[in-house]
C-alpha cells in the first residue's frame, strides 16, 4: 500500500466515523492491523503529512502568553495531547541571573545559549508548579497559592523581565524529560504613587535594630533590602537600584513586619541585623494592589549594641572535599551559656527561615551538637564531618553569652575543592542572600557572587 493509499484509507475511515458519531463530529482513525491506535476529531487536524514541514513545530508542549499587566500574567501551556505532563513557572530575570552568577561567574546575558538554558532549567527545577494537558494559569503579585506557608506567594513584580518556562516531565515521577520551552515577557512599569510609606527606628535588641514600617491600606506588600550604606550605594551605582532590589529584595506584608516599638515580645519580624559600627540603609519599595509603587530609604547610624555583650565567632581554618568538611573556630568570650554547631542543607535552612524559624532555633535544633563545655574549657572547637551529602550545605555556629547576647554564624559550602565558601555575618531572618563586597565584584563586569542562598 502506498502512502497515498494510506491517506485515502484514513480519510475513508474518517468518513465512516462521521456517520457513526452521535454529535456529527467527524473523526479520523489511525489503524494498525485490526486495531485503532489513534483517533482525532477532524476539525482539530489541518492535514496529514509523512514529513514534518520546516514551518511546523514537532513538540510535546508550547506556550502562549495571554495577558501581561503590571502585577499579573496569564499564560497557557499547550500540549500535543492531554497525557503530556510538565513543570512550569514564571521566573524573574534576577532569579535566573543569580543562578548564572552563582554557577558560571558571569551575567546571564554574557552566557552562551546552552549555559543560559541550564540556568533557566535549574531555576525552574528549584521552583516549579506541575500540570498536565492544556491549562491556563494566572499569577497575581503576592497572591498566596498555598496555605502550607506564608511565603508561598506569587511574585509578579511590576517593570520586571520574566522567563515563562515549561519542561516536559514524567507524569508519575515528575522527573524532567527532553522538551524544554520558554518565552520572554516584561511586566508593565509601575506608576509612582504616595502610599504614606514610612520607616522609623524603634530601638535595639540582641538581634539588631528594630524598625517600624507604616503605610496606608492600599499597600499590598513591601520589598526590602538592608545593609551597610557604603556597600549598598556602591552596588546601586554599579548595577542600578532595580538590579539591587530585584536580586536581593525580600517581600513582606506590613502585618508581618509590624512591631510595637517597645522591644516587647513579638517584634522579631521587625528586627534587622547589625554587625560593624557605621551607617546602615533600608531601601523599601511599597506596591499597591494596582501594581504602582512608592520607594523610600531610611539611614541608621549604628555605634554599638549598648544593651548586651555579643559573642564573637572567629573561624581559624576550614577545609572541604568530596564527602568531607572540617572547620576550626573560636568563640569569645569563652564562658558562654550555650554553644551549638549544626550542619543542614542550604535549601533546608532557607525554607525554614521562610517558614518563620530563626537562626538560633535552627542552630540549636534537631541533630545540633552541644559544644558548650568544650568552648568553656578551651575557647575553640573543630567541627568535622566525613559523610557530607553532595549538595550545597550550611554550617550554623551559635553562641549565647551569660548576659543574653546571641551570635549565629552561617557558612555555606559545597563538598568539593573547586567552589568557594560563603560566610554570612550574624543576622536575623529578613536577609536571605549574601551581599558581596563591592570591591570584590569586578569580574567580567558582573558580581562575583558565590553560593549564598536562593
Amino acid at each position: 500500500m502506498t502512502k497515498h493509499t494510506v491517506i485515502a484509507a484514513a480519510m475513508a475511515m474518517a468518513a465512516l466515523g462521521a456517520s457513526a458519531n452521535d454529535n456529527n463530529t467527524e473523526t479520523m482513525y489511525l489503524v494498525k492491523g485490526n486495531r485503532v491506535v489513534a483517533k482525532y476529531p477532524v476539525d482539530q487536524v489541518d492535514y496529514i503529512s509523512f514529513n514534518v514541514p520546516d514551518d511546523v513545530l514537532d513538540e510535546a508542549l508550547w506556550l502562549t502568553v495571554n495577558n501581561v499587566g503590571k502585577n499579573t500574567v496569564t499564560y497557557t501551556v499547550n500540549t500535543a495531547d492531554n497525557s503530556v505532563a510538565y513543570a512550569h513557572n514564571l521566573l524573574s530575570y534576577y532569579d535566573v541571573n543569580y543562578v548564572a552568577m552563582d554557577y558560571f561567574g558571569d551575567m546571564l546575558e554574557n552566557l552562551d545559549q546552552e549555559s543560559a538554558l541550564l540556568c533557566m532549567q535549574y531555576a525552574l527545577a528549584s521552583n516549579a508548579f506541575f500540570g498536565m494537558g492544556d491549562q491556563t494559569f494566572t499569577q497575581n503579585d503576592f497572591e498566596q497559592y498555598s496555605n502550607y506557608s506564608e511565603s508561598n506567594r506569587f511574585s509578579v513584580v511590576p517593570g520586571t523581565k520574566y522567563y515563562l518556562c515549561a519542561w516536559e516531565a514524567d507524569s508519575q515521577t515528575q522527573e524532567p524529560l527532553e522538551t524544554f520551552v520558554y518565552t520572554e515577557l516584561t511586566t508593565e512599569a509601575p506608576e509612582t504613587v504616595d502610599l504614606n510609606l514610612k520607616v522609623e527606628e524603634a530601638g535595639y535588641n540582641s538581634e539588631g535594630i528594630v524598625l517600624n514600617f507604616t503605610g496606608n491600606n492600599d499597600i499590598l506588600y513591601v520589598r526590602t533590602v538592608w545593609g551597610m550604606k557604603e556597600m549598598m550605594e556602591a552596588y546601586a551605582d554599579a548595577y542600578g537600584m532595580d538590579f539591587l532590589m530585584g536580586t536581593f529584595g525580600q517581600n513582606w506584608s506590613l502585618d508581618f513586619l509590624s512591631g510595637t516599638g517597645d522591644l516587647a515580645p513579638g517584634i522579631e519580624n521587625a528586627t534587622w541585623p547589625v554587625y560593624d559600627q557605621g551607617e546602615y540603609v533600608m531601601y523599601v519599595r511599597a506596591y499597591d494592589f494596582d501594581g504602582n509603587m512608592q520607594q523610600v530609604e531610611y539611614v541608621v547610624n549604628y555605634t554599638s549594641s549598648n544593651d548586651e555583650e555579643v559573642p564573637v565567632i572567629s573561624v581559624f581554618s576550614k577545609e572541604k572535599s568530596e564527602g568531607h568538611v572540617k572547620v576550626n573556630f573560636e568563640i569569645s568570650p569563652s564562658n558562654v551559656e550555650e554553644a551549638y554547631v549544626r550542619m543542614l542543607g542550604e535549601n533546608t535552612v532557607d525554607d525554614r527561615l521562610n517558614m518563620g524559624y530563626t537562626y538560633p532555633e535552627l542552630a540549636m535544633g534537631g541533630d545540633a551538637i552541644d559544644i558548650t563545655s568544650e568552648i568553656n574549657a578551651t575557647g575553640e572547637y573543630t567541627y568535622e564531618n566525613n559523610e557530607v551529602p553532595e549538595q550545597w550545605n550550611a554550617i550554623l555556629i551559635y553562641a549565647k553569652c551569660k548576659d543574653g547576647g546571641v551570635t549565629t554564624l552561617r557558612l555555606n559550602f559545597y563538598p568539593d575543592t573547586d567552589t568557594d565558601w560563603s560566610t554570612y555575618p550574624a543576622f536575623h531572618a529578613p536577609a536571605k542572600r549574601k551581599m558581596p563586597e563591592i570591591n570584590r565584584i569586578r569580574r567580567a563586569g558582573c558580581p562575583a557572587l558565590r553560593r549564598g542562598g536562593k
